[in-house]
């Protein structure tokens, strides 16, 4: 298959990656490419070594909240693009105003639902629902998406390349690791009080995305025992797992998938933080999990989380590799192509007979 892939104007694909979309999306097309797919995407830049070819119709570059005018123009260059050579097109961001020009195409598309299940996004893909076959990258945003539109949308975990985050058992533990966004939402704040309550040093790692909180929140205490890494790529942040004793997931908001966590579980590192932080539905002893939002609570899940090997760790996180998520997707793109080639259409789970093109624009 000749398969696009569509992130959006302005965003960079190279590492270190901003988020955990941009991550996801160039592992998804290096192992489609692995198992035999033509694989382009669009974004405004990539790592040189990357094995898809990167596209950029977007002539001139965009603000992060482009105005009607820089919509329209970046409107006309994506409708612009030959399409009609893939077959089929998979969206990953949400950019309304190219997801209703891609109204005008005729191949299969795909939205994989990264984020939960907020108004404008829900307004948005309510009008598109027709067009689009989405997917849900957990159980937790699957349950907010189905009951916002209506269908029994399709689960596909993400899933890590493991290669990328060998184990290496190290007798020699030394820290508390955490690494995210550094923004109120992820809060590094509750792993910093609990690092110094225990005594314990803390790696922080990531994007600084909200200046004023880092500021606030994370200067003020940094230090020998406290310790900002920076934003570094995935080799780096490999590395840097070897000599954790544990990762501290201390989001306070409902994190759609939890990538990071996973990749530290495949890095050999046992997980401990909030349910809001990770998914319910991994159950597993190499994961600790409390229902309340107070860092006091993590501590005995710290202890506790001392005696789990590196290979508990690891054999969790390979029940959620690429590889896996990779042949759930090609299914799913193999039964939407045979029902176009029968004149039908899924929607969820469902055939419904093709329906016309929604020409409401955003």
């Amino acid at each position: 298959m000749r398969i696009l892939l569509v992130s959006g104007p302005g965003i960079s694909l190279k590492e270190p990656f901003d988020s955990g979309i941009e991550a996801f999306m160039v592992s998804f097309a290096n192992q489609l490419i692995n198992e035999g797919h033509i694989v382009d995407i669009i974004a405004a830049e990539a790592d040189v070594d990357s094995k898809f070819t990167l596209i950029n119709p977007f002539i001139e570059s965009t603000s992060d909240t482009p105005n009607a005018l820089e919509c329209f123009r970046e409107e006309r260059q994506y409708r612009a693009m030959h399409i009609n050579q893939y077959d089929l097109i998979h969206y990953n961001m949400f950019y309304p105003h190219l997801l209703n020009a891609g109204l005008n195409f005729n191949q299969p598309s795909f939205l994989t639902l990264h984020s939960p299940a907020d108004e404008t996004r829900v307004l948005t893909y309510k009008q598109l629902s027709s067009k689009l076959k989405f997917v849900a990258i957990s159980e937790r945003i699957k349950s907010q998406w189905d009951e916002a539109l209506g269908q029994d949308i399709p689960l596909i975990n993400n899933g890590i390349n493991m290669d990328i985050w060998p184990a290496k058992n190290s007798a020699k533990r030394e820290y508390l690791l955490w690494s995210a966004r550094i923004n109120q939402k992820k809060n590094v704040a509750d792993a910093i009080k609990l690092a110094k309550h225990m005594q314990l040093p803390l790696k922080i790692a990531g994007r600084i995305v909200d200046q004023s909180y880092f500021d606030d929140e994370v200067r003020p205490h940094l230090g020998n025992q406290i310790e900002y890494v920076g934003h570094l790529t995935q080799s780096e942040l490999s590395r840097l797992s070897h000599r954790a004793f544990a990762y501290l997931a201390t989001a306070t908001w409902q994190e759609p998938f939890g990538l990071a966590a996973l990749e530290m579980l495949a890095s050999g590192i046992p997980v401990v933080g909030y349910n809001t932080a990770i998914p319910p539905n991994w159950a597993n002893e190499s994961v600790f999990t409390t229902d309340s939002l107070r860092w006091q609570d993590l501590i005995k899940l710290v202890e506790q989380s001392y005696s789990i090997s590196s290979e508990t760790c690891r054999k969790f996180a390979s029940s959620m590799s690429i590889q896996q998520m990779t042949v759930d997707y090609i299914k799913l793109y193999r039964e939407a192509l045979s029902q176009e080639t029968n004149g039908d259409e899924i929607v969820g789970n469902h055939s419904l007979p093709l329906a016309p093109s929604n020409p409401q624009t955003l």
